[in-house]
């Protein structure tokens, strides 16, 4: 498992026999876990040890307090916001999951699920932890202030360790640096696994069924046909911001399936494919070119660092 550490998982369910399934899944995937029977009584916990839970796994339909609300909860609590939720239901509807997704669960899981399912989905939520660390980790003061003097720059990168070093650079001169890490983290992780590494959507998710993520990339990396290639990032600063292009070397790929206004309800009950959609519900006016090689995204700067520079670009955007 792809964990610096045992993540802590909260399960909260009001059925008695699924609560024991999904514990049961959790400790064999190897996590501990919390669990709750009630909505109050879990967000009562969650309020008192905010840092004691890593990932969420809730039931949306409890008496009560129930899984959405929770989830708006979480959500709307700045030290809790960031945490990976799960959601799982007996309604299957696209409107029911896109309303979820939309309020911040990153996965959607549907009853009755199966173990195997509910752990990719858990270390993908554990892997998306590390990210979230590692991103904030290369975060300093002193980016903001080097991002607020650049007019115009250029960057090449291969790995996610370098992926990590610029989105956390670009993200702390914006408004919300959290968020824009994470999201710009989603984008560049997309150009490097399904652009540079040509590992599509089906490839992975065999992998994070098998728990084989990782091996898989460092393979593609070590291979020439793939590991030579480099993810290209230009950014240019507009009156409002940074205008942020980011070319990959793949053949592209089908970019529209991944938003959150697609009728494919099936791919929200699966341990991947959400990147796209998460990182436009975090950075602003994401828009794709060409084939999905070249991808545009803008992050707003406080006032103060968008008139502190002298000449404007106005960036080109490709349709």
């Amino acid at each position: 498992m792809s964990m610096q550490h045992k993540r802590n998982v909260i399960a909260v369910d009001d059925d008695e026999i699924n609560l024991m399934i999904l514990i049961k899944t959790v400790e064999d995937a190897g996590y501990e876990v919390k669990s709750f029977a009630s909505g109050v009584e879990a967000w009562d916990f969650l309020q008192q040890h905010p840092d004691d839970i890593d990932i969420a796994v809730l039931d949306k339909m409890m008496p009560g307090t129930n899984g959405l609300d929770l989830l708006k909860l979480i959500k709307g609590k700045p030290s809790l916001k960031a945490m990976p939720v799960i959601l799982q239901t007996g309604d299957v509807g696209v409107e029911q999951m896109r309303e979820g997704l939309e309020n911040g669960a990153c996965y959607y899981l549907t009853k009755p699920f199966h173990p195997g399912i509910l752990t990719a989905i858990l270390h993908s939520a554990a892997n998306e932890c590390t990210m979230r660390e590692e991103l904030m980790g290369q975060m300093s003061s002193g980016h903001a202030r080097l991002i607020g003097l650049m007019q115009e720059g250029e960057f090449m990168l291969k790995t996610h360790e370098e992926a990590n070093v610029l989105a956390a650079t670009l993200s702390q001169a914006a408004i919300y640096p959290e968020f824009v890490a994470l999201g710009l983290g989603e984008l560049l992780a997309n150009a490097i696994e399904h652009g540079n590494l040509d590992i599509g959507y089906d490839v992975k998710r065999k992998c994070l069924l098998a728990n084989s993520w990782a091996a898989e990339i460092a393979a593609r990396m070590n291979n020439p046909l793939y590991g030579n290639r480099v993810v290209r990032i230009r950014m240019d600063r507009t009156p409002t911001g940074l205008h942020v292009v980011i070319r990959d070397e793949g053949k592209g790929f089908d970019w529209r399936r991944y938003m959150y206004d697609n009728n494919e309800p099936s791919r929200y009950n699966e341990p991947n494919g959400r990147g796209v959609a998460k990182a436009m519900i975090m950075l602003d006016d994401i828009r794709y070119a060409g084939d999905g090689n070249e991808v545009h995204c803008h992050i707003g700067l406080p006032a103060y660092l968008s008139m502190s520079s002298g000449i404007q670009r106005s960036p080109v955007i490709h349709s």
